[in-house]
């Protein structure tokens, strides 16, 4: 109980189908007309196929919280999972609260079951066609052969032929298995026999609309020539032509009689465990006993026409929602994006870890975190509006819900087996011409909110892995070019030092009009990551050159100038395909051009000017700067008044005069860093 109402907690899955729409809104209605409030707990899955989505779905029912449920009511043909159903009545059993179970197969002990008596309508509707019509001559089309419920209808129908001392055939019998395609092969034996029976007798209405069809494709006017009749009374037989003659559940009744079992249930210690609801017997055009009236067929084709064209306009808007949700940056977008398309207002509850990038399994049984993040999302209120409550309290505002009449829907956040929280929604058939416009609505929604919730979080989890393989990729490079620094003994750490110095210089030309589109954040970044590769061709230099303590002969240095082009051809050759291809451009120019010439006098491949590549020219500036500052085997290290005094002698020669003066202009920075790397060292 809540605020004073008594809570009937109703399990259910797939309520947007109308036949189970056509239970839970006169439900609905008549709980409220005694004081009592409903919340649906629906599952998108009938948990038949038993499997990763279906795992995800069952979770809905840990959210039955028996602390305010007075009564749970199980809708038990919808849930075709028996381990499911048994989950639910324990968790209600243990907690003292009674259940009940509408339509169920099964009778679990200390449970109330509401069953549909159909005999005494079903006989009522074949005595009409024998005894009213004075009809001899009757088929009839079962369901599957063996199957309970159509082999008891079929007895009693054979029972009150034989009553009546009407003659029956086999061949008046066929089996249309509940379906249109093997209905359709039974009419077909019915229309070759030599006398066409005077009324067909089905044992639902999905068949009888299927022989009404077969009948007006071969021009046999019903009910002139042949009556039907049908079985269930399904929301399709409300747009056939003719209506059919049929048994069905007035469900407006039947919401009545729960709430009276309810009562009596709840409120008294002496009751019945077991009840039966008949079915109410309806005459009606197919066997000629109303009038066919235009008015029906229009109206039939007007709602036929306004359900087709607000599913193609929601499933548009889901379209345009699954498009905007494919750039998601947070869960704040998922709502804001969200608000706009929600069929009903309500509360959109998410699992305190669900923006997490590495997500940890809960330590509790629950796939429910304890507190939920809330978002509202009503039309009049502000967007951004959330606040955290506990998982068990469901909603945060139950007033809001109390001050209307409509029913609360609650249903699972998923992606396959993982759950992320849920969704409540407050179904105000009012904002609908139908129901069930609202109903299809919201199970599209959720459908479409939780394949872009999945989508949101596995590119959550890609990018993570891919930041992830990229930091191991770095790490290999890095560790690639430690492997010649420790066979260099002269450059130590010159790999480290040139790429801060290269970081220096590149986020002081980006400031540079010449180089703004050209030195983006990303090149920027992959020149600093390509930097320490600039060297790695000389793993292939022999220790005794790269260690010499001397100046290199001729030969010697003929062998060492091979290292440029011996670097690229190993870039290319062990990064193609595992680094993307500007990354990959970068490394292989700064390797095979750091040691060309602005005046074409270098190596290898003697260009000039801006033949050779920015990302190289820049390289070459930070790399001379560092051997010239650093000590080597053969010589000491020079000092920074020194270094630059060099380089400037260098400009127009040997180093681009424009990149040169930007290295210049940010001298300062270069010996800071210069004395911080000296420092670190020592």
């Amino acid at each position: 109980m809540i605020r004073d109402k008594k809570i009937a907690a109703v399990c259910v899955a797939e309520m947007q189908n109308d036949d189970i729409q056509s239970i839970l809104y006169p439900l609905n209605e008549a709980l409220s007309e005694i004081g009592w409030r409903m919340i649906i707990f629906n599952s998108c899955s009938d948990f038949f196929l038993k499997n990763a989505f279906d795992e995800g779905e069952s979770h809905l029912f840990q959210l039955l919280n028996h602390d305010y449920i007075d009564t749970v009511i199980l809708l038990s043909r919808t849930i075709k999972n028996d381990r499911i159903q048994e989950e639910i009545i324990h968790q209600a059993q243990a907690c003292g609260t009674p259940v009940l179970l509408i339509d169920s197969d099964n009778e679990p002990a200390g449970t109330f079951r509401i069953s549909f008596n159909e005999s005494d309508a079903f006989e009522k509707l074949v005595l009409h066609l024998v005894e009213d019509h004075h009809f001899t001559r009757i088929n009839c089309i079962a369901g599957f052969k063996d199957n309970p419920i159509s082999e008891h209808r079929v007895q009693i129908f054979r029972k009150i032929l034989a009553e009546h001392n009407i003659p029956f055939e086999e061949n008046q019998l066929g089996y249309g298995n509940f379906y249109a395609e093997p209905t359709r092969k039974v009419m077909e034996d019915f229309l070759r026999q030599d006398e066409l029976p005077e009324a067909i007798v089905c044992i639902n209405d999905s068949m009888a609309i299927t022989v009404c069809d077969i009948l007006s494709e071969n021009n046999i006017a019903i009910p002139e020539q042949i009556t039907v009749t049908g079985f269930d009374g399904i929301e399709q037989e409300k747009c056939n032509y003719p209506r059919i003659t049929t048994c069905r559940r007035d469900m407006d009744a039947f919401a009545r009689y729960v709430c009276q079992i309810l009562e009596q249930i709840t409120e008294s210690a002496v009751h019945e465990t077991r009840y039966a609801f008949p079915y109410t017997f309806d005459p009606s055009e197919s066997c000629g006993c109303r009038q066919c009236e235009m008015l029906n067929i229009n109206r039939s084709i007007n709602t036929l026409y306004a359900q087709m064209n607000d599913s193609v306009n929601y499933n548009r808007s889901m379209n345009n929602m699954n498009a905007r949700m494919t750039n998601l940056k947070s869960i704040d977008d998922l709502h804001t994006i969200s608000r706009y398309y929600i069929p009903f207002d309500g509360y959109i509850c998410t699992n305190a870890d669900f923006d997490m990038l590495t997500r940890q399994k809960p330590v509790s049984a629950s796939a429910f975190t304890p507190i939920v993040d809330a978002k509202f999302c009503f039309d009049d209120m502000d967007y951004n509006k959330s606040i955290p409550i506990r998982s068990d309290e469901l909603i945060p505002d139950w007033e809001t819900f109390f001050s209307q009449p409509a029913p609360l829907v609650i249903s699972c956040l998923h992606h396959q087996q993982n759950v992320y929280g849920y969704i409540a929604l407050i179904a105000d058939r009012s904002k609908y011409q139908g129901y069930g416009y609202g109903l299809h609505r919201m199970q599209l929604f959720i459908t479409n909110l939780n394949n872009c919730i999945g989508m949101y979080l596995q590119k959550n989890d890609l990018q993570a892995s891919n930041q992830r393989l990229r930091d191991v990729q770095n790490k290999i490079i890095v560790s690639f070019a430690d492997l010649v620094e420790s066979r260099d003994t002269c450059t130590g750490q010159h790999i480290k030092r040139t790429s801060e110095y290269l970081r220096i210089l590149v986020q002081y030309m980006a400031t540079l009009p010449k180089y703004a589109d050209l030195l983006t954040d990303e090149f920027q970044t992959l020149m600093y990551k390509a930097a320490p590769l600039h060297d790695i061709g000389k793993i292939k230099v022999s220790d005794v050159i790269l260690n010499k303590p001397g100046r290199l002969d001729n030969d010697e240095f003929e062998k060492i100038k091979c290292h440029a082009l011996e670097g690229s051809e190993i870039i290319r050759d062990t990064l193609t395909n595992i680094e993307d291809n500007d990354y990959l451009q970068i490394a292989h120019d700064m390797a095979l051009f750091h040691h060309e010439k602005w005046d074409g006098s270098g190596y290898p491949c003697h260009l000039c000017g801006e033949e050779i590549p920015l990302c190289a020219r820049i390289m070459a500036i930070v790399d001379v700067f560092d051997a010239l500052t650093s000590k080597r085997i053969y010589k000491e290290a020079y000092s920074a008044d020194q270094a630059f005094r060099i380089l400037e002698e260098s400009g127009g020669t040997h180093f681009d005069p424009e990149v040169l003066s930007a290295f210049l202009t940010i001298r300062p920075e270069i010996e800071k860093a210069l004395h911080k790397n000296h420092a670190t060292e020592a």
